[in-house]
């Protein structure tokens, strides 16, 4: 799962370079459907980056709790670190149903009709 989030933002760093391409932005089609990609791609990319730092922080308190000494920098490093292993299980959550392959028909427009 790991390994295609990375994609997914070394992708998102490629289209974001390409879309400040002049030639790019003159042809319109293909401005659209890579400012599409980028719209798709961006959430979930920014939930994973927002796990990462979650278990960066978590490595850092742990490393807080092992050097520090003083009591109260303890406490706060505790909380930091239950915080931060929260954070860590609902992102996980979130990129989980963020990855789930979309349905080909989302793109579609519908027209629906209720009568009495």
């Amino acid at each position: 799962m790991f390994d295609r989030l990375e994609d997914l933002v070394a992708r998102l760093d490629e289209l974001q370079l390409s879309l400040s391409d002049p030639s790019v932005i003159s042809d319109q089609d293909k401005f659209r459907r890579l400012m599409k990609e980028q719209a798709e791609l961006s959430p979930i990319v920014e939930k994973y980056l927002e796990y990462k730092n979650a278990k960066q922080t978590i490595e850092d308190s742990l490393m807080m709790l092992d050097e520090e000494s003083d009591e109260e920098l303890r406490e706060l490093a505790k909380e930091e670190l239950n915080d931060a292993k929260a954070l860590v299980e609902k992102c996980e959550n979130e990129l989980k149903i963020l990855l789930l392959p979309k349905d080909p028909n989302d793109d579609k427009n519908v027209i629906v009709e209720i009568r009495g």
